[in-house]
């Protein structure tokens, strides 16, 4: 994945440059770039990539 790099004169025009870069995303694109974000999150905390955790709660009527 090749990346820009931008310099931007306030934070509203960055903002507004990220919204339109994800609105111009496809939805596969969308999730590919959760997915690498969730990917980095588990090396940085757990020291290796990590699957999402699943909580189950049981409760009594």
């Amino acid at each position: 994945m090749i990346r820009n790099i931008r310099v931007y004169k306030s934070f509203e025009s960055h903002e507004q440059d990220e919204r339109n870069r994800r609105r111009s995303m496809t939805h596969e694109d969308r999730l590919n770039e959760v997915e690498l974000l969730r990917i980095e999150g588990g090396k940085f905390l757990y020291e290796y990539p990590t699957r999402l955790r699943r909580v189950i709660k049981i409760t009594r009527r």
